[in-house]
């Protein structure tokens, strides 16, 4: 009989397989730091141990300090719990579920949102080295305007906070003007909230109002928003904030940070009506923040792809609250999105823009907040493929169409924005660059630097159409426009790019052997006209280190246009893979089943949906993938070993609504298209798993 305390004393062992994976600190703090539990048949007058759990996670919170680790009990909890201790950077406190369970916290028997306004399902507040794992968090709504609810609410000040591998959903707002968020990050001190990670969790069916889905807000630094998978929700995907009111006048920009290999789909707020029933909502959004990396992101149906820019005028001349000397301060220029690096990645299907730059409004000489007079500053985008990004047609246009790269206001040539190294497919509406606003003698030509690209679509250049280069559009060819911009000079255009498959479900947008886009495009770009993360895979290239599929950017000297460095992969196909954790394991032991489900070449982005483990004609467990990369997913399921049969982990394959988005077809709504195919992984033999019996191998 595998009783309890075997169990138990199983889930040291995995945290010692787990650590061992970090290294022999982290191996000794596993072994060392408190163990608790919950259950929704326990008691808070229990001890807290794995046979004699406490009933609520709000007691546990309350009772565990440094080094805890809290698991929790699959089931379904009612009730939103604030974290009120820290952990240390080498004890730090952990709330998960338990191995192979999901511990549901469900909010529709909640009231939202207590004293502050605003409520999480978790929520952190000045706290420290805290993770948050492996959740199911839902069903959080309110309908007064003044009241917001979140699935996860962090705030203040901190170190080290982790949110990771959740399922956030269902979390709404049913004020017309209200606000609601999945995970919410707000820098609300001097002090900042700093080295968080935000990383593998799924957060969909959102109705967040005025707010975003994912954000960082005010001072957040150090962060990490990766391998994310964000849909079918009504407002921004993921978003990194400056000068939104969130931290202290000079401490409120979103900075130095990574937002990489997040799969968004599905993001539109053509039913939100705090966003005016409209086109505007971006898959990947930087709102004023500074010195951050976008890269190796699937973009696919949101209304803008990417944006970089400010929705705010109150700051100096130089685009920030801080003037050249004496304290930080307001004032009434466009506050700037500044130093970003948007690079590898993949859009395609965006209502309106595929990339966006600058003020969605013109600046007044007044300023002030929210006038969306901003601008942006040494922004650039390199190696990005982008496909098919205007939907909107004449006869059908409830925004004002952009472009594959859209050029908005404040933007000139000191802003020092490039644009290079792209490949850019449009759609029907055939808008290659959509640069509509004449320059001024304050913002004067050109408003980006472009070159190197490849520009084409099914009609081919067509004059007064594809290229609209401040405020002018009568071109009679590409060479024309080269001509008379000097811009573009060794790009091509109405040149097929040789992309793989733009016909198929999903798309295979990566290029052919014989693509134009092979070696094309330059490495002449240095890190000093942008940012460049010393911290991250690239401190020494603007490139980046890798592709949007993990492979080496660039062929020794020569780098290939697009997302992608050719692979030759013609069709997407899906692979599953089953390991062991532990090499073998003894009686009454327990390793960790890994299942790790591939996409190749990723035209769908992170495969979702479940794995099953099964062994023989026993299904061990049906889990929920969790994203570990733009074309990677993975689940674990605990297995103690019983009968010799082989083990295969089976996926589930997935579909997204590819309909959306529309007032009538809103996120969430749409026919559901299958994208990846179920697959079985190759078997894993329990027999070579386990270790005869002997006493020898117990230690107490």
């Amino acid at each position: 009989m595998f009783c309890r305390t075997y169990f138990a004393r199983s889930l040291a062992t995995l945290g010692v397989v787990v650590a061992a994976l970090a290294g022999s600190h982290a191996r000794a703090a596993a072994q060392s730091a408190p163990v608790y539990y919950v259950s929704t048949t326990g008691s808070d007058s229990n001890p807290g141990t794995y046979t004699q759990p406490w009933r609520h996670v709000q007691y546990a919170a309350n009772a565990v300090g440094a080094g805890a680790t809290v698991y929790v009990f699959g089931g379904i909890y009612s009730e939103a719990v604030a974290v009120p201790h820290s952990g240390t950077p080498s004890a730090p406190i952990t709330f998960a579920s338990l191995p192979g369970q999901t511990a549901v916290l469900d909010g529709s028997k909640l009231t939202c949102c207590g004293p502050s306004g605003t409520q999480g399902l978790f929520t952190l507040g000045n706290v420290s080295y805290v993770t948050v794992s492996g959740f199911e968090l839902r069903n959080f709504t309110t309908s007064v305007q003044s009241r917001t609810p979140a699935g996860v609410w962090v705030f203040g000040s901190g170190t080290g906070v982790q949110v990771l591998n959740n399922v956030v959903h269902d979390i709404t707002t049913k004020a017309p003007r209200g606000n609601a968020f999945g995970i919410s990050v707000y820098g609300t001190s001097q002090t900042p909230e700093t080295g968080l990670v935000i990383a593998g969790n799924s957060v969909y069916n959102l109705r967040t109002g005025q707010s975003e889905s994912v954000n960082v807000d005010g001072n957040v630094t150090y962060f990490k928003i990766v391998n994310n998978l964000v849909h079918d929700n009504d407002n921004i995907g993921i978003a990194v904030i400056g000068y939104d009111d969130a931290g202290p006048v000079g401490y409120d920009e979103a900075m130095y940070g990574e937002v990489a290999g997040n799969t968004v789909y599905n993001i539109s707020g053509i039913t939100n009506p705090g966003e005016g029933n409209s086109y505007d909502a971006d898959g990947l959004y930087c709102d004023g923040c500074a010195f951050v990396t976008f890269e190796n992101n699937w973009i696919f149906n949101d209304d803008l792809g990417v944006e970089v820019a400010s929705e705010n005028q109150f700051c100096q001349p130089n685009g920030t609250e801080w003037p050249p000397s004496g304290p930080p301060a307001k004032g009434t220029s466009p506050c700037y999105g500044r130093y970003v690096t948007v690079r590898n990645n993949v859009i395609s299907n965006s209502e309106n823009a595929g990339i966006s730059i600058g003020g969605a409004h013109a600046a007044t000489a007044k300023g002030g907040p929210e006038t969306l007079g901003g601008s942006t500053l040494a922004a650039v985008f390199v190696n990005n493929t982008l496909f098919n990004n205007v939907k909107q047609t004449k006869n059908n246009k409830v925004s004002a169409p952009g472009g594959e790269f859209q050029i908005q206001h404040q933007i000139g040539s000191a802003q020092g924005d490039y644009f290079e190294n792209n490949i850019a497919y449009a759609g029907s509406w055939n808008h290659w660059i959509y640069s509509f606003v004449k320059a001024t003698t304050q913002y004067p030509a050109p408003p980006a630097t472009t070159n190197w690209n490849l520009y084409d679509s099914g009609a081919g250049y067509v004059q007064g159409t594809s290229l609209d280069w401040d405020h002018t559009s009568n071109y009679g060819s590409f060479a024309a426009f080269q001509s008379a911009t000097a811009e573009d000079l060794n790009s091509l255009g109405g040149v097929n790019p040789g992309l793989e498959s733009i016909a198929t479900t999903p798309t295979d947008l990566d290029i052919a052997g014989g693509s134009p886009a092979v070696n094309f495009g330059s490495l002449s770009l240095s890190c000093t006209v942008g940012w460049c993360d010393p911290n991250g895979n690239s401190p020494r290239s603007i490139y980046g280190a890798t592709d949007f599929l993990g492979n080496a950017r660039t062929n020794g000297s020569t780098i290939d246009a697009g997302a992608y460095e050719v692979t030759g992969i013609a069709t997407n196909t899906v692979s599953v893979g089953l390991a062991s954790a532990l090499r073998s394991f003894g009686h009454r032991q327990t390793t960790l089943l890994i299942a790790t489900v591939t996409a190749m070449p990723g035209g769908g982005g992170v495969p979702s949906g479940t794995v099953q483990f099964v062994q023989g004609s026993q299904v061990l467990g049906t889990l929920t993938l969790v994203p570990t990369g733009v074309n990677t997913s993975s689940a674990t399921l605990p297995y103690g070993g019983s009968g010799n049969g082989s083990i295969v982990a089976v996926y589930s394959g997935n579909s997204i609504a590819v309909g959306c988005c529309s007032k009538a077809s809103p996120p969430g709504g749409g026919m559901q298209v299958p994208i990846y195919p179920s697959a079985t992984s190759p078997p894993l033999q329990a027999s070579a798993l386990r270790r005869p019996w002997r006493r020898a191998v117990f230690t107490r």
